[in-house]
Protein backbone atom coordinates (compact mmCIF):
# COMPACT_ATOMS: atom_id res chain seq x y z
CA UNK A 1 0.00 0.00 0.00
CA UNK A 2 1.80 3.11 -1.00
CA UNK A 3 2.51 5.59 1.72
CA UNK A 4 -0.03 8.84 2.23
CA UNK A 5 2.21 10.98 0.71
CA UNK A 6 2.14 9.59 -2.40
CA UNK A 7 -1.53 9.38 -3.47
CA UNK A 8 -3.05 10.60 -5.69
CA UNK A 9 -4.10 14.27 -5.31
CA UNK A 10 -7.86 14.78 -7.31
CA UNK A 11 -9.69 18.06 -7.87
CA UNK A 12 -11.98 19.05 -4.95
CA UNK A 13 -15.38 18.29 -7.29
CA UNK A 14 -18.51 20.23 -6.74
CA UNK A 15 -22.07 18.91 -7.22
CA UNK A 16 -23.38 21.56 -9.91
CA UNK A 17 -26.54 22.60 -7.69
CA UNK A 18 -23.96 23.53 -4.71
CA UNK A 19 -21.72 25.68 -6.84
CA UNK A 20 -23.18 29.15 -6.83
CA UNK A 21 -22.97 28.72 -2.52
CA UNK A 22 -19.96 27.29 -2.84
CA UNK A 23 -18.36 29.85 -4.93
CA UNK A 24 -19.78 32.85 -2.08
CA UNK A 25 -18.28 30.63 0.60
CA UNK A 26 -14.81 30.49 -1.14
CA UNK A 27 -14.84 34.42 -2.06
CA UNK A 28 -15.87 35.06 1.87
CA UNK A 29 -13.02 32.52 3.16
CA UNK A 30 -9.75 34.66 3.42
CA UNK A 31 -5.92 33.37 3.31
CA UNK A 32 -6.87 30.91 0.08
CA UNK A 33 -4.27 32.03 -1.54
CA UNK A 34 -0.66 33.63 -0.27
CA UNK A 35 1.30 32.90 2.99
CA UNK A 36 2.03 30.99 4.80
CA UNK A 37 2.58 28.03 3.63
CA UNK A 38 0.20 24.97 4.17
CA UNK A 39 3.69 23.30 6.11
CA UNK A 40 3.52 26.60 8.16
CA UNK A 41 -0.25 26.79 9.19
CA UNK A 42 -0.07 23.61 10.41
CA UNK A 43 2.51 23.81 12.49
CA UNK A 44 0.52 26.93 13.62
CA UNK A 45 -2.58 24.89 14.31
CA UNK A 46 -0.35 21.89 16.26
CA UNK A 47 1.58 24.74 18.44
CA UNK A 48 -1.53 26.26 19.11
CA UNK A 49 -3.66 23.81 20.05
CA UNK A 50 -4.11 21.71 23.69
CA UNK A 51 -6.49 18.54 23.00
CA UNK A 52 -6.54 16.57 19.63
CA UNK A 53 -8.09 13.92 18.28
CA UNK A 54 -6.17 10.43 18.35
CA UNK A 55 -6.43 7.61 16.08
CA UNK A 56 -5.17 3.79 16.63
CA UNK A 57 -5.99 0.50 15.75
CA UNK A 58 -7.83 -1.13 17.87
CA UNK A 59 -7.12 -4.44 19.66
CA UNK A 60 -10.09 -5.51 20.23
CA UNK A 61 -12.11 -5.85 18.01
CA UNK A 62 -9.32 -6.01 15.62
CA UNK A 63 -8.24 -3.80 13.27
CA UNK A 64 -11.21 -1.21 14.02
CA UNK A 65 -10.32 2.67 14.09
CA UNK A 66 -10.70 3.74 17.20
CA UNK A 67 -10.82 7.69 18.39
CA UNK A 68 -10.39 9.33 21.63
CA UNK A 69 -9.75 13.17 23.35
CA UNK A 70 -6.01 13.29 24.36
CA UNK A 71 -4.04 16.53 25.41
CA UNK A 72 -0.79 17.19 23.67
CA UNK A 73 2.22 18.99 23.56
CA UNK A 74 4.73 19.68 20.90
CA UNK A 75 8.78 19.55 20.01
CA UNK A 76 10.84 22.08 18.23
CA UNK A 77 10.44 19.82 15.29
CA UNK A 78 6.28 19.82 15.45
CA UNK A 79 6.24 16.00 16.61
CA UNK A 80 3.28 15.89 19.39
CA UNK A 81 3.95 14.60 22.96
CA UNK A 82 1.60 12.58 25.01
CA UNK A 83 1.45 12.04 28.31
CA UNK A 84 -1.00 8.77 28.61
CA UNK A 85 -2.11 6.32 30.85
CA UNK A 86 -1.48 2.38 30.60
CA UNK A 87 -5.02 2.26 31.56
CA UNK A 88 -6.24 3.87 28.52
CA UNK A 89 -7.48 1.99 25.58
CA UNK A 90 -5.27 3.87 22.80
CA UNK A 91 -2.43 2.71 24.99
CA UNK A 92 -3.57 -0.66 24.84
CA UNK A 93 -3.79 -0.46 21.23
CA UNK A 94 -0.42 1.23 20.27
CA UNK A 95 1.24 -1.18 22.30
CA UNK A 96 0.54 -3.50 19.48
CA UNK A 97 0.32 -1.68 16.47
CA UNK A 98 2.15 1.75 16.77
CA UNK A 99 0.63 3.51 13.64
CA UNK A 100 -1.31 6.42 14.58
CA UNK A 101 -2.89 9.80 13.95
CA UNK A 102 -3.11 12.69 15.83
CA UNK A 103 -6.10 15.63 14.71
CA UNK A 104 -6.26 19.22 15.84
CA UNK A 105 -8.42 21.88 14.88
CA UNK A 106 -8.36 25.62 15.10
CA UNK A 107 -10.46 27.33 17.71
CA UNK A 108 -13.06 29.86 16.45
CA UNK A 109 -16.69 30.70 16.48
CA UNK A 110 -18.94 29.95 13.23
CA UNK A 111 -19.14 26.91 11.12
CA UNK A 112 -16.42 24.27 12.35
CA UNK A 113 -15.89 22.87 8.89
CA UNK A 114 -14.22 26.93 8.29
CA UNK A 115 -11.86 26.15 10.37
CA UNK A 116 -8.21 24.99 9.68
CA UNK A 117 -7.23 21.83 10.38
CA UNK A 118 -4.29 19.60 10.49
CA UNK A 119 -3.65 15.62 10.70
CA UNK A 120 -0.49 13.82 11.55
CA UNK A 121 0.48 10.55 10.51
CA UNK A 122 3.10 8.34 11.52
CA UNK A 123 3.99 5.68 14.50
CA UNK A 124 4.01 6.56 17.96
CA UNK A 125 7.20 5.85 20.33
CA UNK A 126 7.57 5.31 24.21
CA UNK A 127 10.47 7.80 25.49
CA UNK A 128 13.12 6.97 28.23
CA UNK A 129 15.78 8.73 30.38
CA UNK A 130 16.55 11.86 29.08
CA UNK A 131 14.35 11.87 25.97
CA UNK A 132 11.39 11.33 28.61
CA UNK A 133 12.72 13.99 31.14
CA UNK A 134 12.36 16.63 28.23
CA UNK A 135 9.13 15.49 26.86
CA UNK A 136 7.94 16.14 30.71
CA UNK A 137 9.15 19.53 30.73
CA UNK A 138 7.29 20.81 27.50
CA UNK A 139 4.20 18.85 28.28
CA UNK A 140 3.79 20.52 31.68
CA UNK A 141 4.85 24.18 30.29
CA UNK A 142 1.94 23.57 28.04
CA UNK A 143 -0.33 21.88 30.30
CA UNK A 144 0.28 23.60 33.91
CA UNK A 145 -1.74 21.53 35.71
CA UNK A 146 -1.24 18.07 34.02
CA UNK A 147 -0.93 16.85 38.22
CA UNK A 148 -0.84 12.98 36.43
CA UNK A 149 2.20 13.41 34.29
CA UNK A 150 4.28 11.89 37.34
CA UNK A 151 2.18 9.22 38.32
CA UNK A 152 3.28 5.48 37.62
CA UNK A 153 1.27 4.39 35.04
CA UNK A 154 1.41 7.57 32.58
CA UNK A 155 4.04 6.93 29.82
CA UNK A 156 4.77 9.67 27.68
CA UNK A 157 4.81 9.06 24.51
CA UNK A 158 6.13 11.05 20.40
CA UNK A 159 4.56 11.03 17.25
CA UNK A 160 6.75 10.58 14.48
CA UNK A 161 5.24 12.20 11.49
CA UNK A 162 5.63 11.07 8.33
CA UNK A 163 3.10 12.73 6.44
CA UNK A 164 0.83 15.39 7.15
CA UNK A 165 -2.69 16.45 6.01
CA UNK A 166 -3.97 20.08 5.89
CA UNK A 167 -7.25 21.72 5.60
CA UNK A 168 -7.91 25.36 5.71
CA UNK A 169 -11.39 25.52 5.35
CA UNK A 170 -13.93 25.02 2.38
CA UNK A 171 -11.93 24.36 -0.89
CA UNK A 172 -8.52 24.14 0.36
CA UNK A 173 -6.59 21.00 1.31
CA UNK A 174 -3.34 19.51 0.70
CA UNK A 175 -0.32 16.62 1.68
CA UNK A 176 1.97 18.32 3.20
CA UNK A 177 5.90 16.61 2.73
CA UNK A 178 6.93 15.50 6.85
CA UNK A 179 10.62 17.10 6.24
CA UNK A 180 8.97 20.43 4.97
CA UNK A 181 6.57 20.03 8.02
CA UNK A 182 9.52 19.56 10.59
CA UNK A 183 11.58 22.38 9.15
CA UNK A 184 8.67 25.02 9.14
CA UNK A 185 7.62 27.46 12.25
CA UNK A 186 4.64 27.88 13.99
CA UNK A 187 3.69 31.25 13.29
CA UNK A 188 4.90 33.84 15.85
CA UNK A 189 2.14 36.40 15.85
CA UNK A 190 -0.80 33.72 16.63
CA UNK A 191 -0.26 34.53 20.36
CA UNK A 192 -1.67 37.85 19.53
CA UNK A 193 -3.75 37.93 16.82
CA UNK A 194 -6.42 38.36 18.53
CA UNK A 195 -5.42 41.63 20.20
CA UNK A 196 -4.05 43.12 16.45
CA UNK A 197 -7.56 42.26 14.88
CA UNK A 198 -9.32 43.89 17.62
CA UNK A 199 -7.17 46.91 17.96
CA UNK A 200 -7.37 47.44 13.54
CA UNK A 201 -11.10 46.84 14.09
CA UNK A 202 -11.84 48.71 16.90
CA UNK A 203 -9.22 51.68 16.05
CA UNK A 204 -8.45 51.96 12.01
CA UNK A 205 -11.80 50.75 10.36
CA UNK A 206 -11.14 53.78 8.22
CA UNK A 207 -7.35 52.54 7.34
CA UNK A 208 -8.54 48.85 6.78
CA UNK A 209 -11.50 51.20 3.87
CA UNK A 210 -8.66 52.22 2.50
CA UNK A 211 -6.42 49.91 2.57
CA UNK A 212 -9.03 48.13 0.12
CA UNK A 213 -9.99 51.47 -1.89
CA UNK A 214 -6.45 52.21 -2.68
CA UNK A 215 -4.14 48.98 -2.56
CA UNK A 216 -6.79 46.44 -2.63
CA UNK A 217 -8.06 47.49 -6.36
CA UNK A 218 -12.02 48.05 -4.91
CA UNK A 219 -12.56 51.66 -5.19
CA UNK A 220 -16.27 51.11 -4.03
CA UNK A 221 -15.22 49.61 -0.79
CA UNK A 222 -17.70 51.23 2.24
CA UNK A 223 -17.17 48.72 5.14
CA UNK A 224 -13.40 46.32 6.04
CA UNK A 225 -13.27 44.42 8.60
CA UNK A 226 -9.87 42.38 9.76
CA UNK A 227 -10.58 38.79 10.24
CA UNK A 228 -7.04 37.38 10.22
CA UNK A 229 -2.95 38.16 10.38
CA UNK A 230 0.41 36.36 10.49
CA UNK A 231 3.89 36.98 9.86
CA UNK A 232 3.15 37.51 5.83
CA UNK A 233 0.46 39.68 5.96
CA UNK A 234 -3.41 40.09 6.32
CA UNK A 235 -6.87 39.50 5.44
CA UNK A 236 -9.92 41.51 5.27
CA UNK A 237 -13.37 41.07 4.58
CA UNK A 238 -14.87 43.85 2.37
CA UNK A 239 -17.74 45.14 0.93
CA UNK A 240 -19.07 47.62 -1.30
CA UNK A 241 -22.67 48.98 0.19
CA UNK A 242 -24.10 47.78 3.53
CA UNK A 243 -25.77 45.24 0.82
CA UNK A 244 -23.34 44.04 -0.22
CA UNK A 245 -21.27 40.43 -0.42
CA UNK A 246 -18.25 40.61 1.33
CA UNK A 247 -15.06 39.72 -0.40
CA UNK A 248 -11.94 38.34 0.77
CA UNK A 249 -8.97 40.42 0.08
CA UNK A 250 -5.23 39.83 1.48
CA UNK A 251 -2.56 42.23 2.03
CA UNK A 252 1.19 41.13 2.08
CA UNK A 253 3.54 43.00 4.48
CA UNK A 254 7.10 43.93 2.30
CA UNK A 255 8.96 41.70 4.79
CA UNK A 256 7.63 39.12 7.87
CA UNK A 257 6.63 40.78 11.05
CA UNK A 258 7.36 38.52 13.74
CA UNK A 259 5.89 40.65 16.70
CA UNK A 260 3.50 43.24 17.52
CA UNK A 261 5.54 46.33 16.57
CA UNK A 262 6.68 44.88 13.29
CA UNK A 263 3.34 45.05 12.24
CA UNK A 264 2.07 48.43 13.81
CA UNK A 265 5.52 49.59 11.72
CA UNK A 266 4.19 47.77 8.40
CA UNK A 267 0.60 49.08 9.07
CA UNK A 268 1.79 53.04 9.41
CA UNK A 269 4.00 52.40 6.03
CA UNK A 270 0.61 50.85 4.24
CA UNK A 271 -0.99 54.35 5.67
CA UNK A 272 1.57 56.24 3.90
CA UNK A 273 1.09 54.53 0.71
CA UNK A 274 -2.77 55.29 0.40
CA UNK A 275 -2.61 58.69 1.83
CA UNK A 276 0.43 59.15 -1.40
Amino acid sequence: MPEPTTRQRRDHAVPAESLAETTRTLDATPGLVGEPSDAERSRTIIAEGRTAALSTISVEPAGVPFGSLVAHAVDDRGRPLLCLSDLAEHSRNMAVDPRASLMVTEDGEGDPLARGRTTLLGEVSVLDGDERDAALERYRATHTGAFYAEFADFRFYRLAVTSVRFVGGFGRMSWVDAAEYASAEPDPLRPHRTAIIDHMNDDHADALVAFCQVLGGRPDTTSASMVDVDRYGFSVLAADGPDGDRKAVRFGFDAATDTPLAVRTAMVELVRRTRS
